[in-house]
């Protein structure tokens, strides 16, 4: 804990004033993890002595985002008493702010918790909230009915209670620093994360700005989606979109074998990647990439490319053993 937090520490426990966001973009509600704790917890953190809930929110969500959202108004005042798995007892009265959406999915910034643990953001389909390991509770039941004025909510979870979540863990991706994809001709920095929606039967996805290491210029988009090959048949592991003022430069085929470092990472034993018949860039991107084309399928009319009027993709394998 920072000197500076309102907060402190005793023999009986510890007790903390939190201030916290609850920031909500496209049926989504955004989320931090750490690389070390596999729990989903809110946005925010400690406020700091002579500071404002108002300025902590603020700050918290500059610093997990790398944006500045605006406050829309107060939404819930949580007093929050609960034991960790070992048993000691934590006090925490929370300020949770509801920020006003800005439309967009992408955030720029990577935090530290109080922990010193890297942490990020990730953003989490409000249908799939109640099926993973996720503090705070309430939010499984609330979120989709936001008091018009501020509401107190307090809480009591022992030890036991934390124990009975802990079983949801496996649920929850694990998520990946990403600060070092880079093979010195590009970097890819993440836009976004995105927690699987089953409801929907979408997959777990990192999303890339590919970025030029000399001058940063932005050169394009790719994504690495966490699934098994029936899941991802006709979209594939990895996608990917370079701007026509950088084409022709094999980009694309770099992004890939960096993003094969990540997929490893996650210990996917391969990745597909699709393209359409008739896209012979994309289909030479796979092939510089290193991976090998495995066969044709066709799409069916009830999937969404089939609709975006697409009716066949290539798909190329790249074993990751």
């Amino acid at each position: 804990m920072n000197t500076s937090d309102c907060g402190f520490e005793n023999e009986r426990g510890w007790f903390r004033l939190r201030a916290a966001a609850i920031i909500l973009e496209e049926g989504c509600v955004l989320l931090a993890q750490n690389v070390k704790d596999l729990y989903y917890y809110s946005i925010g953190g400690a406020v700091r002595l002579h500071e404002s809930a108002e300025e902590a929110v603020l700050r918290e969500v500059y610093e997990e985002t790398g944006l500045h959202y605006e406050i829309d108004r107060l939404c819930f005042i949580h007093e929050n008493f609960f034991e960790d798995v070992a048993g000691k007892p934590f006090h925490e009265v929370a300020f949770y702010f509801l920020m006003k959406p800005r439309g967009d999915l992408k955030l720029m910034g990577h935090d530290v918790s109080m922990y010193g643990d890297a942490e990020h953001a990730v953003w989490v389909p409000l249908p799939q909230l109640p099926h993973l390991y996720a503090f705070p509770t309430f939010f499984r039941e609330r979120l989709g009915r936001l008091p018009a004025g501020a509401e107190v909510i307090t809480t009591r979870e022992t030890a036991a209670e934390r124990r009975d979540l802990l079983a949801l863990q496996p649920r929850n991706t694990a998520f990946r620093a990403t600060d070092d994809l880079g093979d010195g001709v590009i970097r890819l920095r993440c836009a976004w994360r995105m927690e699987r929606n089953q409801a929907i039967n979408h997959v777990p996805v990192y999303r890339f700005d590919i970025l030029l290491e000399e001058g940063g210029a932005s050169a394009g988009l790719c994504e690495l989606r966490l699934g098994n090959e029936q899941q991802l048949t006709w979209a594939g592991n990895i996608g990917y979109e370079i701007f026509e003022p950088f084409r022709g430069r094999r980009l694309a085929a770099r992004a890939c074998q960096l993003l094969f470092h990540l997929a490893r990472a996650h210990g996917l034993p391969w990745v597909t990647i699709t393209c359409e018949t008739g896209n012979l860039a994309s289909i030479r991107t796979a092939e510089l990439a290193g991976a090998v084309y495995e066969r044709t399928a066709d799409i069916p009319e009830g999937h969404p490319m089939y609709a975006a009027g697409k009716r066949a993709v290539r798909v190329y394998k790249k074993a990751l053993g």
